[in-house]
């Protein structure tokens, strides 16, 4: 029996398409290219996801790595925060799974300083009963100390858990751990999907 529900942010609750973002900041291809290669897909963008180094830290790194100026850099991450918006067809499920008396819970890779921008917009602390965010905890997903971590501070037992997540290497590891879990792919056949194994009418 699943009594709790875990979601993902990146690409479940919020808008997250890299090349798309790109896209929207800039027409010049190759400074498409080098904003995913060298800020959203390297590897000081997974350290301010595990909240080993700050945004302050990574701007003047990543200026100095793409041959841009540091406020270019700053517009860009001003320009990602932007973009992660909440997907409606997850929202609609969440309210759902909430009006219904699951346990509601989030688990995201995303630093610290991205979250609390979203968690004033939002409140996803009094959204959800409890949840973690990479960037505080200094762990990432699909580490297991990070699912651990989750269920041990909320009481959680993962077999009674429904993990959702779009990536496969933290959908793996999840299931390693016991956790119930689903690999969240287009937002209306997943949520209707995930819909059916909660028996939400």
């Amino acid at each position: 029996m699943i009594r709790n529900v875990i979601f993902d942010f990146g690409a479940v609750l919020l808008h997250w398409n890299p090349s798309k973002i790109v896209e929207s900041f800039t027409e010049d291809t190759n400074e498409r290219q080098i904003l995913l290669n060298y800020v959203i897909h390297h590897p000081d963008w997974l350290a301010l996801d595990r909240g080993t180094m700050l945004m302050a830290e990574v701007i003047p790194r990543f200026a100095l790595r793409t041959g841009m100026s540091e406020a270019r850099i700053g517009d860009f991450i001003e320009h990602i925060q932007s973009t992660l918006t909440i997907i409606p067809e997850t929202e609609t499920l969440v309210d759902q799974v909430i009006a219904l008396g699951f346990g509601t819970y989030f688990l995201t890779n995303m630093s610290s300083a991205f979250f609390e921008k979203l968690n004033e917009q939002h409140s996803f602390y009094v959204w959800f009963d409890g949840g973690l965010v990479s960037g505080k905890e200094l762990l990432l997903k699909p580490e297991p100390e990070i699912f651990k971590r989750l269920a041990e501070r909320f009481m959680l037992n993962p077999e009674e858990s429904l993990f959702i997540d779009d990536s496969p290497a933290n959908i793996t590891a999840a299931k390693h751990l016991g956790f119930q879990t689903y690999l969240f792919t287009t937002p209306t056949i997943s949520c209707e999907a995930i819909r059916n194994l909660l028996n939400i009418n």
